[in-house]
């Protein structure tokens, strides 16, 4: 459209411009002050008939009733203190002066004669306090048309200040947190002018708080067009790439942020910090590791946050299914060891200021890379500078027990004990490593005290029922013992479990019990039908009883309870003729 004002966006807080020029601010205030010089003519041809352009958008701007004009008069007297005349006034010193006169608006514009006709270019108006600038689209008209140049001049600033006024909305809808209305009158301010850069960058903090990152995303890339330093832009840019999981595109634009930001070395941190929450921790040790290969300084403080991010990664990049004494890929024992180097440096210098998060990552990692004994130390020293730090003791007792070093394992729990008798699974776990170590007897006892505590019985007797199956019933185990895990099962039912966990294990029991009786029968004797019968009597009301759990295992429990029953029966029989 001839003669639409294009807003022309800068910062953010250039754009939201003093309350100069909106409808809000001259209800509360005198009217704004908007200066008018006459139009500038080229080589000061027809310099009349810009004066008469301008007394005539004076006239306009009048008729608002939130602006009013400083009349010629007055300008020229201000001009006469600066001993300058109407004439030698440029568009520069006009945003000079208008301070001087209390001008909340200042207006300039040059045109050119063209036979008949004058072109009127480089107009804007202009706040003078933030230097934000409102250039309007040149036009040409016939030389008797001062009226109709004027009037274009005046819609187009009536249209800014009804733009301003939806701007403010814009703005204020935000700060309410009501993201639907802003979203509204931003994308109207757009309509107006997509070039408002202050105006999208709202737009797309709302959208981002409304959940739309990619709509976010594409909005601050059109900032980012206009403005390529815009820090506020490449720093959203940044953190909404990486949301969208668009690392490397994240990192390119905090790299631009930081290239831009004068302090560059907090702020790299504070991105490093962003990128890390925003599940890029591989981001935010690349960018704390090129700080400091450009100067920036191994401080305590950063080696802690390096480590932690490498540390972090590190487990991201662990494989699954890896178990414990399984070698890990190369590059992430790397990963580990920088996590060792950052973080015990750290706490050489640091001790007991440093979170026991960071110094339980040491000994972890430590774990992870197969150096258990020098995790162990590592703790040892930490415990020295803490105390019994409950969680300290716990990573603790897991590298005792990667060392085998059970009975000490166990101790470092019950250290925690004395300490934080509430501490979570604190007897499920000593009961654990009893269980791993082959001393099931040790065990139980710990289960009945947790169980005693409120800990979730079904829970512990899965304990039991895992090491029962696996060293009694698991036929990839040619070492499996069928006695160990009948008596594992029959352990498990002791506890008040549920009624689907009893069902479980009173099957199992009564599953190994038919398996046992089934090899004990076989010579078919008098002798091994008397051996064998109580074992299938025993058998039989407890699979009745796990008859519901049979058929997750793929067992028909009528089929079996059959067969035991036969077994039963020829048992029996045996028994009479032997006699």
């Amino acid at each position: 459209m001839l003669g639409r004002l294009k807003l022309a966006g800068t910062a953010l807080a250039a754009l939201i411009i003093a309350p100069v020029l909106t409808a809000e601010s001259a209800s509360a205030q005198a009217r704004v002050r908007v200066l008018v010089p006459d139009l500038f003519p080229t080589e000061g041809q027809d310099r009349g008939w810009g004066e008469d352009v301008s007394e005539d958008l004076r006239d306009m701007i009048n008729e608002l009733s939130t602006h009013q004009p400083i009349d010629r008069d007055d300008i020229k007297d201000q001009l006469d203190e600066f001993d300058m005349d109407m004439d030698e006034l440029t568009c520069i010193s006009t945003i000079q002066l208008a301070p001087q006169i209390n001008a909340g608006v200042a207006f300039c514009a040059s045109f050119r004669v063209e036979g008949d006709n004058r072109t009127i270019y480089d107009i804007e108006f202009r706040d003078p306090n933030s230097a934000t600038t409102f250039p309007m689209e040149g036009f040409t008209v016939h030389k008797d048309e001062k009226e109709e140049a004027a009037q274009r001049i005046a819609a187009s600033f009536d249209e800014l200040v009804q733009t301003l006024r939806t701007r403010d909305f814009c703005f204020d809808y935000a700060q309410q947190e009501d993201w639907e209305a802003s979203e509204r009158t931003c994308s109207q301010v757009l309509e107006v002018n997509a070039s408002d850069t202050g105006a999208r960058y709202q737009l797309a903090q709302t959208l981002r708080q409304l959940d739309r990152n990619e709509e976010a995303l594409a909005n601050v890339e059109q900032i980012i067009e206009i403005d390529p330093y815009h820090e506020d832009a490449l720093n959203l840019a940044g953190y909404l790439a990486t949301q969208l999981d668009q690392r490397d595109k994240g990192r390119e634009y905090y790299s631009r942020y930081l290239e831009v930001n004068p302090n560059a070395d907090a702020v790299r941190r504070t991105i490093a910090y962003d990128l890390y929450s925003a599940g890029d921790p591989e981001g935010a040790m690349l960018l704390l590791e090129e700080g400091m290969s450009e100067g920036l300084e191994a401080s305590p403080d950063l080696m802690s946050e390096l480590g932690g991010y490498a540390m972090e990664l590190a487990r991201q990049t662990t494989p699954e299914n890896m178990q414990p004494g399984d070698q890990l890929p190369t590059e992430v024992a790397a990963l580990y060891q920088k996590a060792i180097d950052a973080l015990s440096g750290a706490f050489e210098v640091r001790g007991d200021s440093m979170e026991v998060g960071a110094v339980r990552n040491v000994v972890s990692a430590y774990v992870q890379i197969g150096q258990t004994a020098e995790g162990v130390a590592f703790a040892e020293e930490a415990l020295g500078v803490y105390g019994d730090d409950p969680t300290l003791l716990s990573v603790y007792s897991t590298a005792l027990q990667r060392m085998d070093r059970i009975d000490d394992a166990v101790q470092a729990l019950a250290r925690i004990e004395a300490i934080d008798p509430e501490y979570p699974n604190l007897y499920a776990r000593q009961a654990s490593l009893y269980i791993a170590a082959d001393r099931r007897d040790d065990a139980v006892p710990l289960m009945q005290r947790a169980v005693q505590r409120g800990a979730d019985a079904d829970a512990l007797a899965e304990l039991l029922f895992s090491d029962a199956y696996q060293k009694g019933f698991d036929s990839q185990n040619a070492n499996r013992n069928l006695d160990y895990g009948i008596a594992g099962m029959e352990l498990a039912r002791s506890f008040d479990l549920s009624a689907e966990s009893q069902a479980k294990m009173d099957f199992w029991q009564g599953y190994g019990m038919y398996l046992k009786g089934t090899a004990m029968q076989q010579p078919s004797t008098l002798a091994s039908a008397q051996a064998s019968l109580p074992v299938f009597e025993r058998s039989l009301p407890l699979l009745r009883a796990g008859a519901s759990y049979a058929p997750s295992v793929g067992i028909n429990p009528d089929e079996i309870i059959g067969a035991v029953q036969q077994y039963i029966d020829i048992q029996n029989a045996i028994i009479r003729r032997g006699r």
